[in-house]
């Protein structure tokens, strides 16, 4: 599927080949890491420094090099509308290109995650790599090594992988594991932003922007009991978020930004922040009203880099 974010009116006239085209420049852009079970989406975005023509495959068609592992695979072709188009010096184009991820795959259920490199073909400077981890629909929770398994939270201020300490929280770390791969963040935001403290996400109701006022009172309709231990709330710290209850968690999570002692002991802390520091600065450290980041924190997804038991 090619969706086209720009209405563009086609004149036709000579063509010239993609890389001797001057005072264009093309970048290719996406997420740089993408379940199997979702869609890639490639944004290519052309600057035009000059009046000039450009072939009309490049603004209404498809011309993409594939490697899987570093192997070739077919190449992504599809002729545009006419033979070239003219724009003026100024014009910045943007495409979002759109395929379901197992098209880049050696099979559909390839079983390790896989990376990818696309480049616009003839184009110098458009190579884009990215991965792909398997489809994690049917792995059932009890087959994981949950000592092992890892998430990554792909949001649109980029990745955070988390890891787990089932020895320390079992429950807490069940369950998140447990939504995660039901797709049950995908979606949400980080609705609770506090520099120097914590961003909070994992509430449903998120995806409801008409609603701000129920942002961090939903969950998956249970609650878990309170899983108190030694691990300290330390930068990167992943801990469950809870009313003044203790036994009133459910799917509200917090990763810690600045050291929090005060909350040791008092809230369960159940995994850690294992790359993405940049991510959680990002985050933290965006502009808020009481405590909403004016620029929505989007968890697009949550992938879960399965470890089965051996």
């Amino acid at each position: 599927m090619l969706r086209t974010l720009v209405a563009l009116s086609l004149f036709l006239s000579a063509s010239l080949p993609a890389q001797e085209i001057p005072g264009v420049k093309v970048a290719l852009t996406g997420r740089s890491l993408v379940p199997a079970q979702g869609n890639v989406e490639l944004r290519l975005q052309i600057r035009v420094d000059a009046d000039v023509e450009v072939p009309a495959q490049l603004v209404s068609g498809l011309n993409l090099a594939v490697k899987c592992n570093d192997v070739a695979k077919n190449p992504i072709t599809q002729a545009g509308k006419g033979g070239a188009v003219p724009l003026a010096k100024g014009t910045v184009l943007e495409r979002t290109l759109s395929f379901p991820a197992t098209t880049f795959l050696p099979t559909p259920d390839h079983p390790e995650v896989a990376t990818v490199s696309v480049a616009w073909e003839g184009m110098a400077g458009t190579s884009f790599v990215f991965k792909i981890a398997p489809d994690t629909r049917a792995v059932k929770l009890e087959d994981l090594d949950l000592n092992k398994t890892q998430v990554v939270l792909v949001t649109n201020y980029g990745e955070m992988r988390l890891s787990f300490r089932p020895d320390k929280a079992p429950k807490h770390v069940e369950n998140f594991v447990k939504l995660s791969l039901q797709g049950f963040y995908d979606g949400t935001k980080f609705h609770r932003v506090i520099r120097n403290f914590m961003i909070q996400g994992g509430c449903p109701n998120t995806k409801d922007d008409s609603k701000p006022e129920t942002w961090g009172s939903g969950g998956p309709g249970y609650t878990i009991n309170a899983e108190f231990n030694d691990l300290r709330h330390l930068r990167g710290t992943l801990s469950m978020a809870r009313t003044s209850d203790p036994n009133s968690g459910g799917s509200g999570f917090f990763i810690v930004h600045k050291e929090s002692p005060h909350l040791d002991k008092n809230y369960t802390a159940f995994g850690n922040l294992e790359e993405g520091a940049d991510v959680l600065d990002r985050i933290a450290e965006t502009p808020v009203f009481n405590d909403k980041p004016f620029t929505p924190v989007i968890v697009h997804s949550v992938v879960v880099l399965a470890v089965k038991k051996q």
